[in-house]
């Protein structure tokens, strides 16, 4: 799976790369939030496998991203705004309440509450201050 997630970063960064080189707004919208929800799959990846937690969590963050950056990408930026929602220009609007704050609810906000379930339980923590403790150094 590691290789497949290594595959897709590369990808994407190349297009990434191509996007910039030739000024294809919307590849970058678009490649972008790929590569880092690749960097986070391979971060939450435990025992060659992610929770079923995780794996919601970081696919609903990745459809935000998606549907946020193209948003901002198709809307028309060479007028002044004239729509203000919740005190907002619209391209601001989504930035701040689409692409920010609702992957607070759909990453962070999940990854913490399934994170003794996908990532380290207690037994594991326990463990892992005992080695830290045993290396000398000091684990509370």
């Amino acid at each position: 799976m590691n290789d497949k997630i290594v595959a897709l970063l590369f990808g994407t960064s190349t297009l990434m790369l191509i996007a910039l080189l030739f000024n294809l707004v919307w590849l970058y919208a678009a490649s972008f939030p790929i590569v880092l929800f690749a960097w986070m799959f391979l971060g939450a990846i435990k025992n060659g496998k992610i929770g079923s937690g995780y794996m919601f969590s970081l696919l609903s963050t990745l459809v935000i991203w998606l549907t946020g950056f193209l948003t901002m990408v198709y809307l028309d930026d060479t007028v002044i705004p004239t729509t203000y929602i919740l005190g907002f220009p619209i391209h601001t609007f989504v930035m701040v309440y689409i692409v920010w704050l609702l992957p607070f609810f759909s990453g962070s906000l999940l990854y913490g509450l399934f994170f003794e379930k996908d990532g380290m339980n207690l037994q594991e923590w326990n463990q892992l201050k005992d080695e830290f403790n045993h290396r000398g150094g000091k684990a509370s």
